[in-house]
């Protein structure tokens, strides 16, 4: 009963959160300089007449929070409304981008784990040694590099020079789309994705793992005569995942929200990449829409990450 009613309370204590992340995008929206008629209604023989029934008719003339209250009106009845920019229903343009973002950014924390997870344990294991330095090395360049120069970098060897990989796009030019076209549209974005999360998860993991080494029932396993494996993963890797899963929370609003700069660079058609459409057409019903989503999937994944924190540790209550 004690786990339901945490949940209960974390959901209770969710909606006035939401309603707090909405309102200020709305707001922040709303305070642009510009509004989306200059944008849509880019005829220059438009009157002011014209210009006036257009805006009554898109309800801008009222204030901003009549706007805001009519728009989670529709929220409430699941109508998130209809793109200025392209007049199509925002849930299907929402839906339609969600599937790119969540493999781009899924497949980057996949090869994340995959390389981040045995440098930090070795980095751990043997501290100062050359494991240490070659991952720590790596971990500075992750952290520091910029997303949009890694891009660039690996795009300019792979593509221009190498011509391995292409540069943009999820399919070719061609119109034939199969899976092993679009793993090979994949790698580019994932891998220049992944090399930010790479260096900030070894840094965790390393400095986890250091702290769970020097634990008491470590050493009683070591002085059991376990094997360094079954110590490492078995004893030592297993207490130290509450600090990487709260790291993996902390990656909600990116993994969800798409990539920005990376999805840009590489043409890839996901969250982030409609989200700066939107912004730049002050597109507001497509930019809420994507603030919903975003910020449901972090409450309930933030909320999936502290339910995860007892079935690792057994001592945590709620």
């Amino acid at each position: 009963m004690s786990k339901l009613r945490y949940i209960i309370k974390r959901l209770l204590i969710a909606i006035p959160t939401f309603l707090g992340i909405t309102m200020l995008v709305y707001l922040l929206a709303s305070m642009t300089p510009s509004s989306p008629l200059e944008i849509m209604f880019n005829d220059p023989m438009a009157t002011m007449e014209q210009m006036e029934q257009m805006e009554k008719a898109m309800g801008l003339d009222q204030p901003v929070y009549i706007q805001y209250l009519r728009w989670l009106k529709g929220l409430l009845t699941g109508n998130l409304g209809y793109s200025y920019r392209t007049s199509q229903p925002v849930m299907s343009m929402v839906l339609e981008r969600i599937g790119p973002t969540l493999l781009l950014t899924g497949t980057a924390m996949l090869i994340t784990f995959l390389i981040a997870l045995p440098l930090g344990i070795m980095a751990a294991y043997k501290p100062y040694s050359k494991w240490d330095y070659v991952s720590s090395g790596i971990s500075f360049v992750g952290v520091a590099l910029p997303n949009f120069f890694a891009a660039l970098v690996l795009i300019y060897l792979f593509n221009v020079k190498l011509k391995i990989f292409p540069s943009s796009g999820m399919y070719d030019s061609s119109g034939t789309r199969s899976f092993g076209m679009l793993m090979h549209h994949l790698v580019l974005p994932a891998v220049v994705l992944a090399i930010q999360y790479i260096g900030s998860l070894i840094r965790q993991c390393r400095g986890s793992m250091m702290e769970v080494l020097q634990s008491d029932y470590v050493r009683t396993a070591r002085a059991k005569g376990l094997l360094e494996p079954p110590v490492l993963v078995g004893h030592a890797l297993r207490n130290a995942w509450i600090p990487l899963i709260s790291w993996f929370g902390m990656q909600l609003p990116a993994l969800i929200g798409g990539a920005v700069v990376t999805e840009q660079i590489f043409g890839w058609p996901g969250l982030g990449s409609l989200m700066v459409q939107s912004i730049n057409a002050r597109d507001y019903p497509t930019i809420m829409g994507i603030t919903v989503v975003i910020a449901v999937v972090v409450l309930i994944g933030n909320l999936i990450v502290d339910l995860l924190y007892n079935l690792l540790d057994p001592r945590i209550r709620y």
